[in-house]
């Protein structure tokens, strides 16, 4: 007779920082609560399950019932919890304090709240890099899931009789260990198949597909996947609890008991030894591979935006990793309080806010682009940055640093940039990326009034010019999964489809040939008409206050920005300045991520403007500029086009802001210059509206 197969299966709940409350309620309401239920209802099915600490925190302030339950299900031996990294970072990106502290803050919440000693790992995005086993070794972890494709390039070493190829799927059996400096753990191969057609395919298919399996000797195969796919995805709540998909696989995997088991990680591998050692190169599952170019960090080469996110959080990060070591302010300071916000606070204690800060702020989501939206989601990107902000202030009053004029590498090329800093905001000036600004701070508000998105082509843009493309879909015996799904959320969104040659920051200058169109300015066309390409500034700091000079020398003249933060008021100040250069048309432009309903609808232009006004209520941040001479102003939102697991739809990044200045060609000067000055206000918020927004 043939020995038995054993599935198991982990799955896997995460909402990521940001997400607004209704997302998390919906989620709770389609997905987790009633595949709990179902689980209650079928005791003799066993599991692994891991929720990240962003939705453990929310599910302790709003659903404490619910982690009762869980527990309970975990006290029975029924279900495992895994531990991660709490706030669902991907490990691989953190120093190696971080991804120790993460972990060790998610398994000492599981211990506390839930009951639960964790000994496996899920690994965020299953992103795999061959020194991962040190670190889940040295925190105390023995195992974790990765997909199946991560081992193809070990198949050669790999036991013939657990690789199984059938239709277009490779699916390897079993489990192996690996290790990095002596430090080994165990991985489980998680089934593409399985991940594919649970629970987009009849049981009756997959269980005839797990008969299959059976060898002489015992098996086991994986399935490790998101859990808001039963119940949350488009259309798979009608089929999953409605229409009783999930109750007839559990109640089928019950009935297959003679020769189909299902059982926990940690006793299995109580029971069974890995199947042999194997080496992985870095890897996550395949669409995850095809959206990154083959590694996940190569989102930080394809999207800028993305970089200046993990460079600041790496900065913040080596920065408090000194303090922790004893580096920074002399022991007397260490020993005396800070105030913060009008109270005193102890230096350890400030350490440990900026710490939690900063883990809140490495949430995976915004970081990256897929099909959920991520990077490409504002308010992900906004609740990120308030996170990563607040930690560097935190840190830096902690380190006792307040220079106002730092030159530091930002963005990781290995060339400096430039930070000026007062208390209210800070900048950072990029003199090789045209002496443009790439990050504006105000520290109040823990904003980044640069933190837009540039228009850039993406692979999925193709549908959209599509004849065939259809609608979201709908209807059909079983759903669509999440990975066929092609469809639109609005019409002409080909209109939409328009793309930059620079990235969206500030205080990017030009030079014309003549005054552009608003059309132009919209679709970025009127780039091409610059006199002189793009090209990197020198730069002259002056000491002791915030304020830089930025100079270029072209042919026999040059072109100055001098930038000065005002140490008493919440303002920049910028003097532009063509010294020896004939120009017909000269332009500044500026990118803010500022929401204002004024300017959401449509393009506008205006002559001989001498200030313009910006402001997003529901923050309580107003911007006024002043500009000197008067300049003709274009305006116009930033949308891109990107893909959800609802379809394709714009999505606003940010208001764009152009002055351009005609210089008479009868009486131009060689010489000529114009003063801008950006004044802030911040104020107590006003109530928002609410949100519409999108799911993970």
């Amino acid at each position: 007779m043939s020995a038995p197969v054993t599935l198991l299966m982990a799955i896997h709940c995460h909402q990521p920082v940001g997400n607004f409350g209704f997302v998390f309620e919906e989620a709770y309401a389609k997905a987790y609560e009633p595949f709990l239920q179902a689980l209650e209802r079928h005791p003799r099915v066993r599991l692994a399950l891991h929720y990240s600490g962003c939705l453990l925190d929310w599910l302790r302030d709003h659903q404490p019932g619910f982690l009762s339950r869980v527990k309970a299900l975990a006290a029975s031996g029924q279900v495992e919890l895994l531990a991660g990294g709490y706030y669902e970072p991907i490990l691989p990106l953190l120093p190696e304090a971080d991804r120790q502290g993460q972990l060790a803050q998610m398994r000492a919440a599981l211990r506390v709240h839930l009951g639960a000693e964790a000994s496996g790992c899920w690994l965020t995005e299953r992103v795999w890099e061959p020194d991962l086993p040190a670190t889940l070794a040295a925190a105390g972890l023995r195992y974790t899931m990765v997909d199946a494709n991560q081992f193809a390039t070990a198949a050669a070493w790999l036991p013939p009789n657990l690789q199984v190829r059938e239709d277009e799927f490779w699916d390897l059996l079993g489990c192996y260990t690996t290790e990095c400096a002596g430090s080994s753990v165990v991985l489980f191969p998680s089934s593409k198949r399985l991940r594919y057609w649970l629970p987009f395919q009849p049981v009756e298919r997959t269980i005839a597909f797990l008969k299959r399996l059976r060898r002489d000797e015992p098996v086991a195969i994986t399935f490790a996947d998101d859990g808001e796919k039963f119940g949350f995805w488009p259309e798979t709540h009608r089929w999953v609890y409605e229409e009783g998909w999930l109750d007839q696989f559990l109640t089928a995997l019950e009935q297959e008991a003679g020769w189909l088991t299902t059982t926990t990680f940690r006793d299995y591998l109580a029971k069974r030894r890995p199947d042999g050692r194997v080496y992985l190169p870095c890897g996550s599952y395949e669409e995850m591979l095809e959206w990154s170019g083959g590694h996940f960090r190569n989102f930080f080469a394809k999207y800028p935006e993305a970089n200046a996110m993990q460079q600041k959080m790496l900065r913040a990060s080596r920065l408090l990793q000194t303090l922790r070591e004893g580096g920074g302010p002399p022991a007397r300071a260490r020993r005396s309080a800070v105030t913060v916000n009008g109270s005193r606070v102890a230096h350890d204690q400030l350490l440990q806010r900026a710490t939690r800060e900063l883990y809140t702020g490495q949430c995976n989501c915004a970081y990256w682009h897929g099909v959920f939206g991520g990077l490409y989601l504002s308010h992900l990107r906004r609740a990120v940055y308030a996170h990563l902000i607040a930690a560097e202030e935190l840190a830096s009053r902690a380190a006792g640093d307040a220079a106002p004029v730092t030159a530091l590498d930002a963005d990781g090329d290995g060339v400096d940039e430039l930070r000026l800093r007062t208390g209210a905001m800070s900048l950072i000036l990029d003199p090789d990326e045209g002496g443009a600004v790439t990050e504006w701070v105000l520290s109040g508000a823990r904003l980044n009034l640069l933190d837009t998105l540039t228009r850039r082509p993406e692979p999925y843009h193709r549908k959209v010019r599509s004849t065939a493309l259809q609608a979201v879909a709908a209807g059909g015996s079983t759903p669509a999964s999440i990975h066929d799904l092609v469809g639109v959320k609005e019409r002409d969104l080909e209109s939409c489809l328009v793309y930059d040659d620079h990235r969206r920051s500030a205080f990017l200058d030009y030079a014309l040939p003549r005054l552009p169109s608003l059309e132009e300015v919209v679709r970025s066309g009127w780039a091409e008409q610059r006199l002189w390409p793009p090209g990197p500034f020198r730069w002259r700091r002056a000491r002791g206050t915030p304020r830089a000079t930025l100079v270029r020398d072209l042919g026999g003249g040059r072109v100055l920005k001098t930038l000065r933060l005002d140490a008493r008021r919440a303002s920049v100040e910028c003097r532009y300045e063509l010294d020896r250069l004939d120009v017909p048309v000269t332009a500044l432009e500026f990118n803010l991520s500022l929401r204002d309903g004024r300017y959401l609808a449509a393009a506008g232009q205006g002559a001989d403007v001498t200030s313009f006004d910006i402001e997003e209520p529901a923050l309580g941040v107003r911007l006024r500029l002043a500009i000197d001479p008067p300049a003709t102003l274009f305006h116009f939102p930033i949308e891109t086009v990107s893909e959800s697991e609802g379809g394709l739809e714009r999505t606003y990044q940010g208001l764009c802001l152009v002055c351009c200045w005609a210089l008479d060609a009868r009486s131009r000067p060689r010489s000529w210059a114009c003063r801008l000055r950006w004044s802030v206000e911040t104020g107590a918020p006003s109530p928002a509206p609410a949100a519409k927004g999108r799911r993970r």
